[in-house]
């Protein structure tokens, strides 16, 4: 039942999404960058049942059962940075959620050449700076065997000496499926942007994520995850697996890798990380190597309190 039912709101999401090309032009660019440091080592793609409030960036159904609070930060060289804070708790019978994701980097110039592709872009200081802001609140709750998520995103963009806001929407559905947890979700719903009079495209489009965390092997504990997003014209599948290992009961070392299709400008294929979870508090690592002259790659540093 709850399979058939996920499928068939998945059917009515998809004839949704818009099918116009997303690559070049496209903003806000914190929107098609990594929210959690989890998922940049796992691929991008979010461990579906981790339970944590940066659930709110990828799929806000899975805010049912979701509590505590993260910062992330990552660097692009010494040019450009992001910040993102989460936090959730249960309210009213279901979740909620608050989060705010901030991107500042330096464009070559203003219009098209403040959104390329990739990111690549990143570790070089341009002369017209941007700086975005993502303002996110999103609910959810356990409805007919799914549980169902909605959030609202407030953007504001600044290019040079333009700026531009606009109320962006993410709708999903999420579900046990036998050992696995499965959600779908439509991301950035709304208007295109247009600082400076001159529209930018949207990173609108659909993921499906499946995976889960906790099956033990002798003495580790295996997780997997994956995920396949429609942005535009472009499907980007997207995994990854983790290993975690716990030499005493509530002090536990997890190693992470990840994979995902990439484009022309774009960083490595391949990341990776590390974390330890105590007994309230993660610490997390993420790490994508890049080929741009004079740069290793990208990293993400991440806490979380539970």
């Amino acid at each position: 039942m709850r399979l058939s039912l996920l499928f068939t709101v998945a059917f009515g999401i998809v004839f949704t999404a818009s099918v116009d090309a997303q690559n070049t032009g496209t903003l806000p660019r914190v929107l098609q960058l990594p929210a959690s440091t989890h998922a940049m080592a796992l691929g991008d793609a979010y461990m579906m049942n981790a339970g944590h409030a940066d659930a709110i960036f990828y799929h806000p159904a899975l805010l049912v059962g979701a509590s505590g609070f993260g910062l992330d930060v990552q660097r692009w060289g010494a040019n450009s940075s992001s910040t993102t804070v989460s936090a959730a708790r249960q309210w009213l019978g279901g979740g909620i959620g608050v989060g705010l994701q901030t991107l500042q980097y330096g464009a070559q110039a203003e219009g098209l050449l403040a959104a390329p592709a990739g990111q690549d872009h990143l570790f070089t200081l341009g002369a017209s700076p941007v700086s975005e802001r993502v303002a996110t609140v999103a609910y959810a709750r356990e409805l007919g065997g799914l549980d169902i998520g909605i959030a609202t995103k407030l953007v504001e963009e600044r290019v040079g000496t333009t700026r531009d806001a606009a109320l962006l929407v993410d709708f999903g559905v999420a579900a046990d499926l036998g050992p696995v947890r499965a959600g779908l979700t439509y991301r950035n719903g709304g208007r295109d942007l247009s600082p400076g009079g001159l529209d930018m495209a949207r990173p609108d489009g659909l993921t499906f994520g499946v995976g889960a965390y906790g099956e033990q092997v002798g003495i580790l504990d295996v997780g997997f995850t994956g995920a396949v997003t429609y942005v535009g014209d472009q499907v980007v599948p997207s995994g990854g697996v983790e290993i975690g290992y716990w030499p005493i009961r509530g002090r536990t070392f997890v190693a992470r890798i990840g994979a995902r299709r990439v484009h022309a400008g774009d960083a490595s294929p391949v990341s990776l990380g590390f974390a330890f979870w105590g007994d309230n508090v993660t610490l997390e690592w993420a790490f994508q190597p890049v080929d741009v002259e004079g740069a290793s790659g990208t990293h993400r540093f991440g806490v979380r309190w539970r």
